[in-house]
Parts: C-alpha cells; sequence; structure tokens
C-alpha cells in the first residue's frame, strides 16, 4: 500500500479489507437466507394479490402457466429480491461502514445521500410500480391490443418478467438521476461530459441495466441504455441543485516557467484569532477554502484534502500562520499530493498605520498579493510591487525589512504600510518605490 493522502489515513494490507467484506457480506448473507425462508411461506399470498390487481385476472382462464419450471423459477425469483429488498437497509449500512474510512468528506456525503435517498425513494417507486404502475400499464396493452373473435390467454411468468423488466429500468434510472444530482451538489461532476466520475456512474448503470435485462427483452436493450443516459442527464441538468456553487474554486495560471498552477487560500481562522480575508483582495484565479482551526479540526484537514484532490491544486496559501505549526501528518499528505506549502502569516501583526480606512484596504491587498504567486519569493515580491501603482494618497512611507515582518514592539506610524513577505532589499524594489513617489523605510 502506498502512503496517505488524507492525514488521518492509515495504510493497511489489501487481504484486511478483503476479510472485513467478507464479514458483513456473510452477516448480510444470513439475514437474507433467513428472510428467504419466511417469504417462501408468503409468496404465494403475495402473487394471488398482485395478480388480482391485474385487469387481466378479472375473467377466470385468462392468466396461464406454459412452464411449470419456469413458474418455479419466477416463484424463487421473486423470493429472492423480496428478501433483498427486507435486508436492503442492513446492507445499505453496511455497505457505509466499509466505505466510509476510504472517502473524503464530499464522497461520504454523496453516498450517504445516495444511500437514504434510494432507499426511501427507490422503495416508494417499486411499491407504487408494483401496485399501480403495472396494472395501470397491463390494461393498456389489453385495450390496444385485443383483436375482435379472438381469445386472448396470458403467461404469468411472461407478466412477471415484463413488470420486473419495467421496474428495474425506472429503478435504475431514478438511482442514476439521483447520483448525478447529488454528484453535481457536492461537487464531484464538473461540466466535463467526459467528467471521471460521470463515466463511472454511467458505465456502472448500463452493466446493471444489462445483467438484470431478460433474454426476452434483449433486443431493446441498446435503445433502453440511450434512453437511460440521456433521459437521466437531461433531468439531472435541469435540478436547480445541480447548478449551486460550492465555494471559489482555483482556476490554473501560468508561472513563470510556462506550467499551470493551481493555487488554494485557506483562510483559516485559528480559532478566530485571524480576521477573515475579503475574497475580492484575492486574485481571481485562486480558490478559496475556509476553515477555523486548520491545525486542530481533522474534518477540516480532510476537507483540504478533498479539494486538493478535485482541483488538482498544486500551491497551498495559508493566510493566518507561516504554515509550520501544522501537523506532520498535513505536511506528510501535501507532499504525497506533491502540493507546495506557503503561509502568510497574516497574525504577526498590524500591516497599516491607524487611521484611514483606505490606506488599511490596500495594505491588506499588498499583503494578499503574495498569494497570487506563492512559487517563489521573487514571484510573490513582484506581484506586490505591480500595485504600488495604485497605492492610495495618504501613503506616506513603506516599511521594508528583510525579515518580512516588524520587530517585536514595532508598529506603524499614521501614514505607513509593511510590506510583508521575505526577500532581500534590492535595486528593483527601490526604483520601483521611487518611480511611484514612495518613500522608503528600512527597519
Amino acid at each position: 500500500m502506498g502512503e496517505p493522502s488524507v492525514p488521518s489515513d492509515f495504510s493497511e494490507p489489501v487481504g484486511v479489507h478483503l476479510a472485513e467484506a467478507s464479514i458483513r457480506l456473510q452477516r448480510v448473507m444470513l439475514g437474507i437466507l433467513l428472510l428467504a425462508i419466511v417469504w417462501a411461506f408468503l409468496i404465494d399470498e403475495m402473487f394471488s394479490l398482485w395478480l388480482a390487481s391485474l385487469p387481466l385476472a378479472e375473467a377466470e382462464g385468462t392468466l396461464s402457466i406454459y412452464s411449470p419450471y419456469a413458474w418455479l423459477d419466477t416463484r424463487w425469483t421473486a423470493v429472492g429480491l423480496l428478501s433483498l429488498w427486507s435486508v436492503l437497509p442492513w446492507l445499505a449500512w453496511e455497505a457505509w461502514r466499509f466505505a466510509r474510512p476510504g472517502l473524503l468528506p464530499r464522497e461520504r456525503a454523496w453516498l450517504s445521500s445516495m444511500l437514504a435517498g434510494g432507499l426511501l425513494f427507490g422503495s416508494t417507486i417499486l411499491i407504487t410500480g408494483w401496485l399501480w404502475g403495472v396494472p395501470a400499464l397491463v390494461g393498456w396493452a389489453q385495450k390496444s391490443s385485443l383483436v375482435e373473435g379472438v381469445g386472448a390467454q396470458y403467461d404469468i411468468v411472461a407478466l412477471f418478467q415484463m413488470a420486473l423488466a419495467a421496474s428495474w429500468f425506472v429503478l435504475i434510472a431514478f438511482m442514476l438521476t439521483l447520483a448525478l444530482v447529488l454528484g453535481r451538489a457536492f461537487a464531484l461532476i464538473g461540466d466535463d461530459p467526459f467528467d471521471p466520475f460521470r463515466l463511472r456512474l454511467h458505465f456502472v448503470a448500463a452493466f446493471f441495466l444489462y445483467v438484470v435485462t431478460p433474454p426476452a427483452f434483449q433486443g431493446i436493450f441498446l435503445p433502453a441504455l440511450i434512453t437511460l443516459a440521456l433521459g437521466a442527464e437531461w433531468f439531472a441538468d435541469r435540478t436547480p441543485v445541480a447548478h449551486h456553487p460550492r465555494g471559489r474554486v482555483a482556476s490554473p495560471v501560468l508561472d513563470g516557467a510556462g506550467s499551470e498552477r493551481r493555487i488554494l487560500f485557506v483562510d483559516c481562522s485559528c480559532e478566530g484569532a485571524c480576521q477573515r480575508v475579503d475574497e475580492n483582495s484575492l486574485a481571481g484565479n485562486i480558490g478559496v477554502l475556509r476553515l477555523n482551526a486548520l491545525c486542530l479540526e481533522i474534518e477540516e484537514q480532510e476537507g483540504l484534502a478533498d479539494r486538493i484532490q478535485r482541483e488538482r491544486v498544486d500551491s497551498i496559501v495559508i493566510g493566518g500562520c507561516d504554515g509550520s505549526p501544522l501537523p506532520f501528518s498535513v505536511k506528510q499528505a501535501l507532499n504525497v499530493a506533491e502540493c507546495e506549502l506557503t503561509g502568510l502569516n497574516r497574525l504577526s501583526g498590524p500591516l497599516a498605520g491607524p487611521g484611514s480606512v483606505v490606506l488599511q484596504e490596500w495594505a491588506d491587498r499588498l499583503d494578499l498579493a503574495r498569494a497570487s504567486r506563492p512559487w517563489s519569493k521573487d514571484a510573490a515580491r513582484r506581484a506586490q510591487l505591480q500595485l504600488l501603482g495604485e497605492a492610495p494618497h495618504g501613503l506616506s512611507a513603506l516599511l521594508v525589512t528583510e525579515a518580512g515582518s516588524l520587530p517585536w514592539g514595532t508598529r506603524p506610524q499614521s501614514g505607513e504600510v509593511l510590506l510583508t513577505g521575505s526577500n532581500q532589499i534590492d535595486d528593483s524594489l527601490i526604483s520601483t518605490v521611487e518611480a511611484a513617489g514612495i518613500r522608503l523605510r528600512v527597519l
């Protein structure tokens, strides 16, 4: 097994996971077997009640059994399906407990919503379909296909297979639509038609549709598959929840070497000690993740790992600290993800002197400019120097230190702004400040 990519992960041999899955499946199979014994004594009564609801059963002799073996196979198929349906809540719980440790937060939310919604609404659809939908469909088919002077005999096995095939199709269509809607709602699926998560869902739906399609209906498999895929996408695309944004997403930007980079700004409040950042002060390509205490909250660490994986983030910029207080597990996860870590250390002190609100807002923008180019100190400093041409009139002096922070006890005076970030005081800095007509004060 490889190194864990999430701070809370730990490596285990594949055999351990297989053993756990085997134990959980054995428990569920035992439950199915016990329930099958109960349903075996009730299946005849269930079939009688269902057949009595069909319009074809109104006249005696309309329904027939042409193959005793096929009828026996149908009865036991019904027993197995009823037993499986009865243990679905237990099966969903076992699947959730097995999959949860290996899922990221949004994947957990998607799976739990799928299991809950599938059980509740899927069962409602099945019960409604068998008690009302199938009788209505059979009645419509009988009225439209009768020939005057010709009697009709119907095979119970064929009717059951038709009802079962229609139920499977409706259920798979519902589950696929629900999966697509929730996938978009939890930002697991993008707008790309070839999104990997979307393709996996369609492949699973196609596989199940092929498995449950009876041999007599194999000829309509391809039209049913096309209808399933296009219909599910059409309904999912028109669901309002599918278009709700879930935070500011990182977009690629080119660095000095021409390589694409995606930057995520972690607006960690350090349990309320650090003021929140105005997103408008950050470059438009920078994603934003608001957290409370990244160093302490496991859920927030997993949420960060989720964003890194989903958006393929290359650089993390932390607002409150410089990144050194982060737990070793978080730093190790970032190394595994090949994601660079930098910090602005905005808790070190004030950025501007008292007085002008405009000057304080500009000082904040000057500090956050480093986040737009975190891959090198020189690039971050150049981003800051570009803002000097937009300096407000109230700026009287620019404070510069090689350490990037003010000495202990020192505070900017009125009209002064601190140039944050550790970098050498070179000719480019001096010339840029002089061209902007700003006094440079070195501490």
